[in-house]
């Protein structure tokens, strides 16, 4: 195989030793060759341009259309920081110890504890059924445990793993 390609070559190289080298001058164009070509040369130049110009156009509404959006999710955030810090505010003007029960039962409803009061046969069997006459229901201790622990006076970290609150 490497002798036929060094014979392959070799016969290229006879043929164009034969051959006079002739050395192709550039032959001088008439005028309005020159002519064609130089508004040729132009229109390429012009459509380069107006291509670049078109892309230059694009990427400006591009340019527009992202600040647009860069504007929106702006004023978005914005509106979510004003409610996050109005929700915030709402919270610490609320009193400290508030609705301790209401509290209780949305942190964990089943461990919650239900609510002290009398049930309505309780209230028939006491004297005639006034408020004034049926036993206090619930834990003093408790209740004043869970007031103080809502307004921060306390911390009840041990009393809530014993299960206690």
């Amino acid at each position: 195989e490497e002798e036929e390609e060094e014979e392959e070559m070799n016969d290229e190289e006879k043929n164009t030793a034969n051959q006079p080298k002739l050395l192709k001058q550039k032959e001088k164009l008439t005028k309005s060759k020159r002519n064609k070509q130089k508004r040729h040369k132009a229109l390429l130049t012009q459509l380069q341009h107006q291509k670049r110009l078109k892309s230059f156009h694009h990427q400006l509404a591009e340019v527009r259309k992202h600040a647009k959006d860069v504007q929106r999710a702006e004023l978005l955030r914005l509106r979510r920081q004003t409610e996050l810090s109005r929700l915030r505010d709402e919270k610490k003007q609320e009193p400290l110890g508030k609705n301790i029960w209401n509290q209780l039962a949305e942190k964990d409803p089943i461990r919650a504890p239900a609510l002290p009061v009398a049930l309505t046969e309780e209230l028939e069997e006491h004297r005639g059924g006034t408020l004034r006459t049926v036993a206090p229901k619930g834990s003093l201790v408790t209740d004043r445990l869970e007031s103080m622990a809502a307004r921060n006076l306390i911390w009840k970290k041990k009393a809530e793993k014993d299960g206690k609150f």
